[in-house]
This record gives C-alpha cells, sequence and structure tokens, in this order.
C-alpha cells in the first residue's frame, strides 16, 4: 500500500471517528434534554450541528495526528514513512 492511499484512508477514518463523535454529543444532549422535561420534540438541527462539527474534528485532527505519528513518529521508528 503506498504512502498516499495510506494517508488517505487514516484521515477518512478519522472524519468517521468525528462523526461518531458528533452523533455521540447530540445523544448526550437528547437525554439531557429529556431529562430536564423540556418535552420530546428535540430540534433535528442539534444532531446536525454536532455532527457537523465532528467532521470538523475529525478534518483538524487527522492531519495533526498523522504528523505526529507518521512523520515525527511519536509511536516508534518502525512508524516512520521514508519517503
Amino acid at each position: 500500500m503506498n504512502n498516499k492511499l495510506k494517508k488517505k484512508i487514516y484521515l477518512i477514518l478519522w472524519v468517521i471517528t468525528g462523526m461518531l463523535f458528533g452523533f455521540l454529543i447530540g445523544n448526550l444532549i437528547e437525554l439531557s434534554w429529556l431529562y430536564l422535561a423540556w418535552g420530546t420534540n428535540l430540534p433535528l438541527w442539534i444532531y446536525a450541528v454536532t455532527i457537523i462539527l465532528g467532521i470538523i474534528f475529525g478534518l483538524w485532527a487527522g492531519p495533526k495526528a498523522w504528523q505526529k505519528i507518521y512523520i515525527e513518529g511519536a509511536r516508534g521508528k518502525k512508524y516512520i514513512i521514508k519517503s
């Protein structure tokens, strides 16, 4: 597997992780919404906002993690990508 494909897959997985994190935060907001007894009609835009923020988080954290792990070698010398 070449390095460009590996980097794309890595970044896609970070974006998926961000989406799942956003969905989890949306669920926690819904749980607190129901706990406070504000009704059962939670606006759907809350899920949209949290998922979009999760995607933005994945797009931000993915390149940072790639740099730290595969360029700087934070996990060890065997993970450093040689150009």
